[in-house]
């Protein structure tokens, strides 16, 4: 009998996110809207996914409908069925776009239906100080209200290709639904845990409803896609089962930053492999229609979301006349033709990954300070990247098989459960890194890190003094942000620094210097140490480096790492700011290499892109257990050079463009 199996829905590969959000007060629209056009325009981009607006945050319906939301600016014209229909005749797939929680017909229409504060006040989303979107409650009978828009979408569009909610994060609110709905799940509407709490079961309910109505096959049979935009990444793994695919978005620019995407994007792919990362071509965020995204941006952004193997989106406006301006078009005609070059070549290749590194489970009920790297996330992500290692976020708890080394931020708690787990990685060949954490009981800290705790005074400022054969730091004291806990190494255990007192705490009374009293005593105490396969930070060394950027933090961390690690798959003699991501097929290996350098130009905290960083002889190692036949740039179309030994094929690359990819070949 022949297996008979599922498709799964579209994934883009090159996708375009189309805003529309038109104020009814803008009056006619679609004006120059060319149906022809539209589809050349998207056609000549060569993209394969287009999103399109069914309803916006104003709460206007762009289509042929009878319900009174329908903007009031499109007169005769079926907008959204003219876009779908030209798209089609291209071969080019549409997501229907609704606003979920935005939506100020209905805000006008129903004020009752706004969520609001603990004042009775509506709440309203904040816009350079003037307010902005309502943000509605569905605890209300809004919640009815767009399940109707939905299925009039549906009805009149029965074959679309799927739909994207847009504004889905948790509202906790104080109305009376709200609170009976929280009251209703046992829960206490009067604390503020609890009313997170409700919120989120307000979210996965309404989620799971709007999900079931769109349920089905698009135009070819191919299942639809849905996605809830807005949700916390972070929480992906309890809420998979509402989206057929995620994507990351991240507009750096537009206040997420150059650290999110990567950041993020680590944490989803463990989860959730059918993914996107979307950027956009504005040089603010969303809204930001009149400006342009430098186009190094553009192509920097979208090449570290594509070497993770995801597909890409880039977030777009149409004006009101409907008709695109042919500068937009060309700013985003090289970035995705420069994409698509390199998703040719890579097609067929498997991510390799050789690093877990397990965050705390994070709290909070905004999206942002839920997803947004703390610091010890950042300081692992920026000093994985220095070193070219392969690497996922994963949360506690995760499977650790598929790893070779497995780094611990400080803040993981680790229960009897994980510390088996451990074991039985160690146990199988891994290693770890623990940055700051001392966990568990004193028998298992001592078995597995090498450590017994003392009973000796410490101080609120202390120094590290690196052991230079092991570490190839100076034999210099290095202050630290605090204390470091006082441990007996095993006899065994290979320590890296050591530490070193302060004459005396600084306090008003007595002190020395501008900011802390100077290194005074050394001590034999170990400050960070390798026992067997694991290696133990006795201070956060990745929380410091995240926080305080100073390079000896993260020259001690990637010591002990290379230690434990000494034949990673890849290694570079570059700059640190070469971002490496490491595929793999049966008869090949695929490397990118991109070097990119975002820079702060203003007085704001923004960082942007203006152009790539040229690379010159940059040596690259790559480990393998057998000669290659041949290493080849594809996309230069020309052959490098390349030596084999002691398990590594090493080569010697120089590029200008900002990213080049090497393909090892290997005999049939």
């Amino acid at each position: 009998m022949t297996a008979i199996t599922t498709p799964e829905p579209f994934l883009a590969r090159r996708s375009i996110h189309l805003d529309f959000h038109t104020s009814p007060l803008i009056q006619p629209i679609g004006t120059a809207f060319d149906a022809a056009e539209f589809a050349d325009r998207f056609e000549a981009l060569r993209v394969d996914s287009v999103t399109l607006f069914a309803k916006c945050h104003h709460g206007q319906l762009y289509y042929d409908t009878d319900r009174a939301e329908r903007h009031p600016g499109l007169g005769e014209l079926d907008l959204l069925r003219e876009q779908v229909e030209a798209l089609r005749g291209k071969g080019i797939r549409s997501p229907l776009y609704l606003s979920v929680l935005f939506d100020e017909h209905a805000a006008a229409l129903h004020p009752e239906w706004v969520a609001v504060d603990e004042r009775r006040n509506p709440v309203r989303v904040d816009s350079h100080g003037v307010p902005g979107w309502h943000i509605l409650d569905m605890t209300s009978p809004y919640r009815d209200y767009l399940a109707e828009q939905i299925t009039d979408v549906l009805e009149r569009f029965p074959d679309a290709d799927g739909f994207f909610y847009d504004i889905c994060f948790d509202q906790p609110g104080f109305s009376s639904t709200f609170r009976a709905t929280a009251q209703a799940m046992g829960l206490d509407p009067d604390r503020e845990a609890d009313r997170a709490t409700a919120a989120q079961g307000v979210s996965h309910e309404y989620m799971a409803r709007y999900r079931d109505l769109v349920q089905g096959t698009g135009r070819d049979g191919t299942p639809r896609s849905v996605f809830f935009n807005s949700r916390p990444r972070l929480h992906l793994a309890a809420e998979k089962e509402f989206c057929t695919h995620d994507e990351v978005e991240a507009l750096p620019t537009g206040g997420w930053g150059y650290t999110y995407a990567p950041y993020v994007a680590r944490n989803v792919l463990p989860i959730q492999p059918r993914a996107l990362g979307m950027t956009g071509r504005f040089f603010g965020s969303w809204g930001d229609s009149a400006s342009l995204h430098p186009e190094a941006a553009l192509v920097y952004e979208a090449l570290q979301m594509v070497s993770l193997g995801m597909g890409i989106c880039i977030g777009d406006s149409l004006p009101a006349s409907g008709r695109s301006h042919p500068a937009v078009t060309d700013r985003l005609t090289g970035p995705f033709a420069y994409v698509e070059k390199v998703q040719d070549v890579a097609k067929g290749y498997q991510r390799v990954v050789e690093v877990g590194v397990i965050r705390p489970v994070p709290s909070g009920a905004d999206v942002h300070d839920v997803d947004a790297p703390g610091a010890g996330e950042l300081g692992a992500l920026r000093l994985l990247t220095s070193m070219g290692l392969s690497f996922d976020f994963v949360a506690p708890g995760h499977d650790l098989t598929d790893y070779r080394a497995v780094v611990i931020l400080s803040g993981v708690v680790l229960d009897p459960a994980m510390r088996l787990e451990l074991e039985r990685f160690i146990a199988g060949g891994g290693s770890v890194f623990f940055s700051g954490i001392l966990a568990g009981d004193e028998d298992w800290v001592a078995d597995v890190q090498g450590l017994r705790p003392i009973d000796a005074p410490a101080f609120e400022r202390e120094f590290f003094r690196p052991v230079p054969q092991h570490t190839g730091l100076p034999d210099f004291d290095f202050v630290t942000p605090g204390s470091i806990r006082r441990m007996q190494p095993h006899p065994d255990a290979l320590v890296l620094a050591t530490v070193t007192e302060p004459f005396f705490d600084r306090t008003a009374q007595s002190f020395s210097g501008h900011e802390y009293t100077p290194a005074g005593a050394a001590t034999e105490h170990p400050a960070m140490l390798v026992h067997h396969a694991v290696a133990t930070s006795l201070f956060p060394v990745l929380e410091a480096y995240g926080r305080l950027g100073v390079p000896e933090y993260a020259d001690l961390a990637a010591a002990a790492i290379r230690t434990i690690m000494p034949t990673p798959a890849v290694r570079l003699a570059g700059p640190s700011h070469l971002e490496v991501a490491l595929h793999s097929a049966p008869d090949s290996a695929l490397l990118h290499l991109i070097s990119f350098l975002p820079s702060r130009r203003a007085m704001s905290d923004v960082e942007t892109v203006l152009e790539p960083i040229p690379v010159v002889e940059l040596v690259v190692e790559l480990r393998s257990d057998r000669a290659p036949s041949a290493v080849t740039r594809p996309l230069e179309g020309d052959a490098v050079p390349f030596t084999y030994a002691d398990g590594y094929v090493r080569c010697e690359v120089s590029f200008a463009t900002g990213h080049t990819m090497l393909v090892v070949q290997y005999p049939v």
